[in-house]
């Protein structure tokens, strides 16, 4: 996979592919994924995901990291061909200062180069505004989830 990256303001926006990208990447994405306890666990994860198209990338001011964005390719019956973000987020300290914008725009850009025309993410209630700012639209569906042991026919037995 070629090393391409992206201008955006004054971000330049990256995909993250070594194991010391990835250690350096640990303690900005533990902010967001708070039940991730090490890097060790967290770059396992990663490597894991890549088998299913997980992709991470970073945006950088010069050589400091401030963004992270974990998407994947997909295809489905409910949206066809499109882009799925999984993680964004945005060091606490240039919060406010366009850097997750910047990361999102570079990510479009990527995705017209490659023929996807559709961006989709679920969003926290607290970052709704900030994606319906950029022109992102609120479906009306709503992630759900469970255990599967707790809905398993031998928790329904009893």
């Amino acid at each position: 996979m070629s090393r391409r990256a992206y201008k955006a303001t004054l971000l330049t926006v990256a995909e993250l592919e070594t194991d010391r990208e990835l250690r350096a990447a640990f303690p900005l994405m533990a902010q967001l994924r708070a039940r991730l306890t090490n890097g060790a666990e967290f770059r396992a994860q990663v490597r894991r995901q890549r088998l299913e198209g997980y992709r991470l990338f970073g945006g950088y001011l010069g050589p400091r990291l401030v963004t992270l964005a974990g998407v994947r390719r997909s295809h489905t019956l409910a949206r066809g061909e499109h882009l799925f973000v999984d993680d964004l987020v945005t060091a606490p300290a240039v919060r406010g200062q366009g850097h997750g914008r910047a990361t999102l725009r570079a990510l479009a850009e990527r995705c017209l180069a490659e023929g996807v025309s559709l961006i989709c993410l679920d969003s926290r209630d607290t970052a709704l505004g900030f994606y319906q700012a950029l022109g992102f639209e609120a479906q009306s569906s709503v992630p759900c989830r469970i255990a599967a042991r707790r809905l398993s026919s031998q928790q329904a037995a009893r």
